[in-house]
């Protein structure tokens, strides 16, 4: 689960310094969304990144608690 975590950061951060989201010359518009400007009604890049990664976390301590039977002390 922790790869799935460190997966996802990894994108993030390649897409964060892509120049995918810069939009061209030739149209007015700005793309929104991960590697540049956040959409409107969204966060920011950065706490957004935070609450996804604790969001995954709690998935995984529930998965480990729940379904595999795992002991508390051993997370």
């Amino acid at each position: 689960m922790k790869l799935i975590v460190v997966a996802i950061i990894a994108c993030i951060l390649l897409i964060g310094f892509s120049d995918l989201a810069s939009g061209s010359d030739t149209c007015p518009c700005v793309l929104c969304g991960p590697g540049g400007k956040a959409c409107d009604q969204c966060p920011e890049r950065v706490p957004l990144c935070k609450d996804m990664i604790s969001i995954l976390e709690d998935v995984e301590r529930k998965v480990r608690l729940c379904v595999c039977g795992e002991q508390t002390w051993m997370l």
